[in-house]
Order: structure tokens, then C-alpha cells, then sequence
């Protein structure tokens, strides 16, 4: 793998800078009436470094939405991955979901929301490909606990795909403003009821 050049690291900071900016201007003033400008005062950087990076307000809005997925990916399905007990591989996993919903709450909610439909198409298929990949994951590791005895032996596949479903359903939950627990609560149960299921020795 070839080593980042300063420039490219300094490329790569900047525009990090700029999404995260967007996101924060499009989740607090809405898609509508975020501009370029405001990106810009609330990212810290000129109006003309956004257009060094992104020939448009749309083009910020793709990539901030691509890069935001792209983390919630990255935070999770490594999380699984990873060897450690189950117990712990259940708890790294809810933590890193409902901490990605909780810190990207007003972005999501205007993805929701204001999206263009053809937009919001392509984010519920990346959402699909992550949740996807999220349950082959724990379908992994469950056969892997249950070959070496530390769970009792149950279908890997519904499993891993209620596990997934329940850290989602949890998220939206918080999301929607239906439960103010903190967040390692709502970890520390929902982990329980599932260890518990699995019959964890």
C-alpha cells in the first residue's frame, strides 16, 4: 500500500472537515436552506476550499451521505469480526450501532425526511448491503461460538438476523425520541435478553 503524501493527508483532513460541516448545516437549517456558505462558516474553511473539494451543494450532500454510511459499516461489522467472547463481541456491537445513531440523530432525521426520492432510494440499497453485511457477519461468529461450545446449537442465520434487527430497532427508538435511558442501559439489557436466548455457557 503506498504511504499518503502530506498533501493527500491535508486533502484528505479538508474534506473530512467539509462533510462534517455539511452534515452539522444540513441536520441543524434543513437541505433547503443550508448553503455553500454556511457549510463553509460551519466547517471553518473558506467558501472557495468547498469548491476545491465539490463542484456543488447536491455533490456534498451525495458524499456526506455515501461517508456517513460508509462509518456506520466501518463501526459495526469490525466490531463483530474481531475475536472476543460473544458476550463482549454483543456489546461492542450495540455500542458502536446506537453511538452511530445518536451522534448522526439530526442527519439521519432529514434523510428521512428531505430527501430526493432517487436519493433516498440508493440509501435504503447501501442501508440493505450494511444491514446485510452485518448479519453474515454474526452468522459467522455465531457458527464459530456454537463449533467451539460456547453457545448451545440454534439456527445461526435467524439469529444473527435478530440480533441485527434488534440494535437497529433500538437505534430508531432513540432516534424517535421513545426511550431517554442512556445509552449503555439500553446496551447492557438488550445484551442480556440476547445472551440469554442464545444460552451463553
Amino acid at each position: 500500500m503506498a504511504r499518503q503524501t502530506k498533501a493527500d493527508l491535508v486533502s484528505d483532513f479538508r474534506r473530512a472537515q467539509i462533510l462534517d460541516g455539511a452534515r452539522r448545516s444540513f441536520g441543524h437549517h434543513g437541505l433547503d436552506a443550508t448553503t455553500v456558505d454556511q457549510i463553509a462558516r460551519t466547517a471553518r474553511v473558506a467558501k472557495g476550499t468547498v469548491y476545491l473539494y465539490f463542484r456543488s451543494k447536491d455533490e456534498i450532500l451525495r458524499q456526506a451521505l455515501a461517508e456517513g454510511l460508509a462509518a456506520l459499516e466501518r463501526t459495526t461489522v469490525p466490531a463483530i469480526a474481531a475475536p472476543a467472547p460473544i458476550d463482549e463481541k454483543l456489546q461492542r456491537f450495540l455500542r458502536s450501532t446506537l453511538d452511530y445513531f445518536d451522534r448522526n440523530r439530526e442527519f439521519i432525521e432529514l434523510c428521512q425526511l428531505e430527501l430526493r426520492a432517487d436519493m433516498r432510494r440508493k440509501a435504503r440499497q447501501k442501508f440493505g448491503r450494511i444491514y446485510a453485511a452485518q448479519a453474515r457477519a454474526w452468522q459467522a461468529a455465531l457458527e464459530r461460538a456454537m463449533g467451539d461450545g460456547t453457545i448451545v446449537h440454534a439456527d445461526a442465520r435467524h439469529a444473527a438476523l435478530v440480533i441485527v434487527s434488534l440494535a437497529h430497532g433500538l437505534a430508531i427508538q432513540r432516534l424517535r425520541g421513545w426511550t431517554k435511558v442512556p445509552l449503555e442501559a439500553d446496551v447492557a439489557l438488550a445484551s442480556t435478553l440476547l445472551l440469554k436466548g442464545l444460552s451463553v455457557r
